[in-house]
């Protein structure tokens, strides 16, 4: 098949059976890997929706500069549409966004600009989103996507990731998916439910993310977790919620990779894990987790010895055979929870902007 741009080649992720990692052999895992978008992440998917959406609106113009908070993959899936659009673009990053995603980012034009201290509350994004706020008021025409509040991020996935599960899944009885910026989870599982009425779904975060109103505190795992509640996540599309921490999904990339051949980031490894806990306690329902992106970027970091040690993660922690993730499985260090608490947001937009037709 022949394509006209790079852009082009965004959705239509395939999903691939979990054969090897199972607790039962009734059981019926599934992956759905979003490493498969042309900037190798589930973001290729918001990014291009948002600046389309703006670009229909009249809020993006051609040859404006597109400034944006990341942590990594919206920054790269940015910088692949500003060089296909012909867009400036400058990426608002901290520390821990991978020197990997810095590399593609700058390789396809993308300007660097980091944010080298936390505020007061240890909170890197928050440092980030005041950085932003001054590059918008210095560049005139200027447009920010503001990826955790902008509604055209969740309308992505109730649009297109939603239809291609709902063409791949006669039955799917559970959807495990990071809650990240609530765009992702909130809009597949706005859609799914409606064509799925008993699925249910699990929401998975790092343990320490504020992203539901949990105290914050620090984490390693990059792609996942929030200091504040993102304006896109609508916790009345959510059944339960599981914590995952650093060593849970640092192991279960480790894992994915030896016994099924599945390279994942670090997030992907959080929500597979969630995935393998529900999957042991309903061996007999068909589960689809969504790996957000590759291990690519990570190869040199959390899939290092050496990298881990020197970030305070003892590599003899990290279980790595089948065996271990099944027991930790069955016993995951911070169980999983209904989520029984109001939405912290108003209702999601109205159905027409999320409508499959």
């Amino acid at each position: 098949m022949i394509y006209e741009n790079a852009l082009e080649l965004l959705g239509g992720t395939p999903v691939l059976r979990v054969r090897h990692v199972l607790p039962d052999p009734r059981s019926r895992l599934y992956v759905k890997m979003e490493g498969f978008n042309p900037s190798g992440s589930v973001k290729d998917r918001a990014a291009f929706h948002m600046v389309e959406e703006a670009e229909r609106r009249g809020e993006l113009r051609p040859g404006a500069t597109i400034v944006e908070s990341t942590s990594g993959n919206l920054g790269k899936a940015l910088a692949l549409i500003g060089a296909v659009k012909g867009y400036r673009v400058i990426l608002v990053v901290d520390p821990k966004t991978t020197p990997s995603a810095l590399s593609y980012a700058v390789s396809l034009g993308a300007e660097i600009d980091v944010v080298r201290e936390p505020n007061s509350a240890g909170s890197y994004q928050e440092a980030r989103f005041d950085r932003v706020r001054e590059l918008l008021a210095a560049i005139p025409g200027s447009y920010r996507p503001d990826q955790c509040v902008n509604p055209d991020n969740p309308g992505a996935h109730a649009l297109h990731t939603a239809r291609e599960i709902i063409d791949d899944f006669p039955q799917l009885d559970a959807l495990v998916v990071a809650v990240g910026t609530g765009g992702h989870i909130s809009g597949t599982s706005s859609t799914l439910r409606r064509h799925f009425p008993r699925l249910h779904v699990r929401a998975v975060d790092s343990f320490g993310s504020s992203a539901l109103g949990f105290p914050f505190a620090p984490y390693r795992v990059r792609g996942i977790g929030n200091s504040w509640v993102p304006g896109n996540l609508h916790t009345e599309f959510l059944d339960s919620l599981h914590l995952v921490d650093d060593v849970e999904a640092l192991s279960m990339c480790r894992v994915m990779a030896s016994e099924e051949g599945l390279l994942l980031g670090e997030s992907g490894g959080a929500v597979l894990f969630a995935a393998l806990a529900y999957a042991t306690a309903h061996p007999t329902e068909t589960v689809l987790a969504i790996a957000p992106d590759r291990g690519d970027n990570y190869l040199a970091e959390s899939y290092d010895d050496d990298w881990l040690r020197a970030e305070g993660v003892a590599p003899e922690e990290l279980w790595r055979t089948r065996a271990e993730a099944l027991r930790h499985a069955r016993a995951p260090g911070n169980p999983p929870a209904p989520i029984t608490h109001a939405p912290a947001h108003a209702p999601a937009p109205a159905p027409t902007v999320w409508s499959l037709s």
